[in-house]
C-alpha cells in the first residue's frame, strides 16, 4: 500500500530593475505630456475661402435684371439695324422709280392707279422695315440675355473654385496646428511602442504544491531491479522500497 506525502515550493519573481526604471520614466513622461497638452486649436477661415463665399452669395442672391442684359448688348446693333433699314429704303425707292417709269410709259403718271401702286409699295417697305427691325432687336436682346446668364454662371463657378481652394488651404493650416499640438503625443507613442505602459509582471511571489507518489515510485523501483536481472523476491521488494522513498 502506497502513501502520498505532500509539500510545497515557493517561487519568487521580480521585474528587471532597468525595465522598471524605464517604465517609471515613461509613466512620468506621459504625465508631463498630459499636463502640457495645449488646447485644441482650429484654423481661421482662409481669405480666399471668405472671398469665394461672399462672391457666391452675392451672385446667388442678386436678381437678374435688364441692367445685366444691357451690359452685353451689341454696341453696333443700331448701326446694323440702320444699315438694314437703309437697304429696305433703297429697295423701296427702286420700286417707286420702276412704278413711275411704268406709269409714264402708259401715260398714267400722276393718275389714281399710279398713286395706289405707289402707296402699296411704300406700305410694303414700311412693314418690312418694321418687321426686320423688331426681329433684329429681339435677336440682339436674346443674345445679350444669354451672354449675361453665361457670365453669371461662370462667375459662380469661379467663386466655387476659389471657395474650394480656400477650404483646402484651411485644411492644411488645421493639419499644421494639429501636428504641432500632437508632437508630445508622438514622442510618447515611440517610447510606448518600445516599452509599453504596463510591463508583463512587476514582481510577486507564488506558492505551488508539490507531490510525491510513493506507489508509482515503488513500481518503478521494482521494475528497475527486475531489469538489472534480479528475480529474487527479496531483491524486488528492496527495489520497491527504494523507489517509494520509504528507505534511502
Amino acid at each position: 500500500m502506497s502513501k502520498d506525502s505532500g509539500g510545497s515550493q515557493t517561487a519568487t519573481t521580480s521585474i528587471d530593475a532597468d525595465v522598471k526604471a524605464a517604465y517609471l520614466r515613461n509613466l512620468e513622461q506621459a504625465r508631463g505630456v498630459a499636463n502640457a497638452l495645449p488646447v485644441q486649436q482650429f484654423a481661421e477661415f482662409n481669405p480666399m475661402y471668405q472671398q469665394g463665399e461672399e462672391q457666391l452669395v452675392n451672385l446667388g442672391l442678386k436678381p437678374f435684371t435688364g441692367a445685366d442684359i444691357q451690359e452685353f448688348m451689341n454696341p453696333y446693333e443700331q448701326q446694323v439695324i440702320q444699315g438694314t433699314l437703309g437697304d429696305i429704303e433703297q429697295s423701296r425707292q427702286m420700286a417707286a422709280l420702276q412704278n413711275a417709269q411704268q406709269a409714264t410709259a402708259a401715260k398714267a403718271f400722276g393718275g389714281s392707279r399710279y398713286g395706289v401702286q405707289q402707296s402699296l409699295t411704300d406700305q410694303a417697305a414700311l412693314q418690312q422695315a418694321a418687321k426686320t427691325s423688331a426681329q433684329m432687336r429681339q435677336a440682339g436682346y436674346g443674345t445679350a440675355a444669354q451672354l449675361a446668364m453665361n457670365a453669371r454662371n461662370l462667375g459662380m463657378q469661379g467663386a466655387q473654385s476659389v471657395l474650394g481652394l480656400g477650404g483646402a488651404r484651411q485644411q492644411l493650416e488645421q493639419a499644421r496646428l494639429d501636428a504641432a499640438r500632437n508632437i508630445g503625443l508622438q514622442k510618447l507613442g515611440v517610447t510606448q511602442s518600445a516599452l509599453g505602459l504596463q510591463p508583463g509582471n512587476l514582481g510577486g511571489t507564488t506558492t505551488q504544491p508539490t507531490y510525491q507518489n510513493q506507489a508509482a515510485g515503488a513500481l518503478g523501483g521494482a521494475a528497475a531491479t527486475y531489469a538489472l536481472g534480479f528475480t529474487n523476491p527479496y531483491a524486488l521488494g528492496a527495489g520497491a522500497l527504494l523507489g517509494s522513498g520509504l528507505i534511502s
